[in-house]
C-alpha cells in the first residue's frame, strides 16, 4: 500500500512578484483589518522597520494560535509532550511562537518553506526586542528584513481566510477514546501506512487517555492499546517504548489496577518490559529540560538559560534512560545556539554535561532520537548553530559510531567534512521523511 499522508502542507496562496510594495503585498492580508494595514504600510514607508514588523509579527503569531486552538487544546499539549494540558487551558498558556510554528508544520497547516520564513521572523523580532539601548541606536532592522518578514507573514498566515486544520486524525483521535477498533479497520491500516509524526502522537494519545480517562472511555482506550501497540511496536522508537513503560509505572505507583493490567497485557504482548523504569526519577529530568527549552526559545534566552542548565546538573551527570531524549535535546539547543550565536555563560555547563554521555548514550540519541528531533534539525538549517554542530560531531566521534539510519549516517558524514549545504539537503529529507512528505 502506498503511503497514506493524514494531512499536506499548505504552502498558501502565492504573492505575485509584482507586488513589490508594501501597499501592494499587505492587500493580500485578509486577516487584517484596513486599520491594520495602514499602520504596517505606514510605518515601513516612513521607515519605523522594526515598530512594523513588531505589529504584525504580534498578529501572526496570535492568529497561528488561534486557528491551531481549533484541533483542540489538549491536543496541541499531546502534540508537545504535554501530559498536564486539558481543553480548559488557554493556548496563549501552552504555546509559545516557537512550538506554535513547529506544531502548525508538523500538522501540515504551514509547509516547510513557509514554517523556516516565519521562525527566521521570529528570531529577527526576539533578537532585536533583545538589544541594550547603546546597542539598538547602533544596530537596526533594514528594509530588506522588512519586507521579507512581511511576506513571509501574510504568505505563511495572514494571507488566508482560515487555516484549515485537516480533520481526519482529530476525528481519529476521538475515535480511540469512544470506539474500540478492529484490525481490519480502515483507519487503523491508514495509520500503519502514516509517517512517523502520526505513530508517535497516537501513543501520546493513548497513554494520556489512560492516565486521565474513567469508565467506558478508559476500556475503549485500553482495547485500542492492546491492539495498537502490538501493530506499532515494530515501527516506534525507544523513546516512546518508553512512554508506554513509564505510563505503566505511573500506574502502579498510583494504584490504578485497571490500567495497570490493560497495559501490561499490551507489553506482554511485545515483550517490552525492558522500557518499565524502576522509578520515577526521569520525570525530575525531563521537567528540567523543559525548563531549558522554555529559556532557550523566550526573550532574553542567552542570560535565562543559564539557571536551567545548572539546574540539571544538580540532578547529576547520570541521566535516566527515559530522560534522555529530552535532555539531550535540550543541551544540544544551549551548545549549538541560534543564528546569533550562543549564551557565554549557559554553554559550558551544557557542553560539561554532554561530555559525560558516554558512546552508546550518543548511539541512542543519534539512532533513536534525531531523526525525529525537529527542533535540532531545523537549528541545523541556520550556518551558526550548524557550525557549531560540525564541532560537536568532531568532539564526540560521532563518525566512529555506528549508525543503522542511513540518512543520519550521511548527516554525520558530511558533518565531519562540514559541508554545509550537504548536511541542509539531508535535513530537509529527514524531515520529509518525518513528516511524510514527497
Amino acid at each position: 500500500m502506498n503511503e497514506v499522508v493524514l494531512w499536506d502542507a499548505d504552502s498558501g496562496e502565492p504573492i505575485p512578484r509584482t507586488a513589490n510594495t508594501p501597499a501592494r503585498i499587505s492587500e493580500y492580508a485578509v486577516q487584517l483589518s484596513n486599520r491594520d494595514k495602514r499602520q504596517i504600510v505606514g510605518a515601513i514607508e516612513a521607515g519605523h522597520f522594526e515598530m512594523a514588523i513588531n505589529y504584525l509579527w504580534s498578529k501572526t503569531s496570535t492568529a497561528l494560535k488561534r486557528e491551531l486552538s481549533v484541533v483542540g487544546v489538549q491536543l496541541l499539549g499531546e502534540i508537545l509532550g504535554r501530559a498536564d494540558v486539558d481543553e480548559d487551558d488557554d493556548v496563549e498558556d501552552i504555546l509559545t511562537t516557537t512550538d506554535a510554528i513547529l506544531v502548525a508544520e508538523e500538522l501540515g497547516v504551514i509547509s516547510p518553506t513557509d514554517a523556516m520564513r516565519l521562525r527566521h521572523t521570529n528570531e529577527l523580532v526576539t533578537h532585536f526586542s533583545n538589544l541594550e539601548t547603546m546597542e539598538s541606536d547602533i544596530e537596526e532592522l533594514d528594509e530588506s528584513e522588512a519586507m521579507a518578514s512581511l511576506r513571509a507573514c501574510i504568505k505563511g498566515v495572514l494571507g488566508r481566510p482560515k487555516i484549515e486544520v485537516a480533520k481526519k486524525f482529530v476525528d481519529f483521535r476521538k475515535a480511540l477514546e469512544e470506539e474500540s477498533l478492529k484490525e481490519e479497520d480502515t483507519r487503523v491500516e491508514t495509520l500503519k501506512n502514516s509517517p512517523y509524526f502520526y505513530l508517535k502522537l497516537t501513543i501520546s494519545v493513548l497513554m494520556n487517555s489512560a492516565k486521565k480517562t474513567h469508565g467506558a472511555t478508559l476500556e475503549h482506550t485500553l482495547a485500542n492499546i492492546n491492539l495498537l501497540v502490538p501493530i506499532l511496536w515494530p515501527k516506534i522508537r525507544d523513546t516512546e517504548k518508553w512512554q508506554i513503560g513509564k505510563t505503566y509505572a505511573e500506574a502502579f505507583a498510583d494504584g490504578n489496577k485497571v490500567v495497570v493490567s490493560g497495559l501490561k497485557s499490551a507489553l506482554l504482548k511485545v515483550k517490552g518490559f525492558d522500557y518499565v523504569p524502576e522509578n520515577l526519577r526521569s520525570d525530575t529530568f525531563n521537567k528540567a529540560a523543559e525548563q531549558i527549552f522554555i529559556a532557550h526559545e523566550g526573550m532574553n534566552n542567552f542570560y535565562n538559560e543559564v539557571v536551567p542548565v545548572r539546574e540539571l546538573i544538580k540532578l547529576g551527570s547520570t541521566i535516566p534512560a527515559p530522560a534522555l531524549p529530552k535532555c539531550i535535546s535540550a543541551l544540544l539547543c544551549v551548545v549549538l545556539g541560534n543564528r546569533y550565536g550562543t549564551s557565554f555563560s549557559a554553554k559550558p555547563d551544557a557542553t560539561r554535561l554532554l561530555d559525560s554521555l558516554s558512546s552508546e548514550r550518543w548511539s541512542f540519541y543519534l539512532n533513536q532520537v534525531l531523526p525525529g528531533d525537529i527542533k535540532i534539525l531545523n537549528k541545523l538549517l541556520d550556518e551558526k548553530p550548524c557550525s557549531n554542530w560540525f564541532s560537536v560531531s568532531e568532539n564526540y566521534e560521532f563518525q566512529k559510531i555506528d549508525i543503522n539510519d542511513r540518512d543520519i549516517a550521511k548527516l554525520i558524514d558530511e558533518s565531519i567534512k562540514r559541508d554545509r549545504d550537504k548536511v541542509g539537503n539531508i535535513i530537509k529529507k529527514l524531515k520529509n521523511r518525518h513528516f511524510g512528505k514527497k
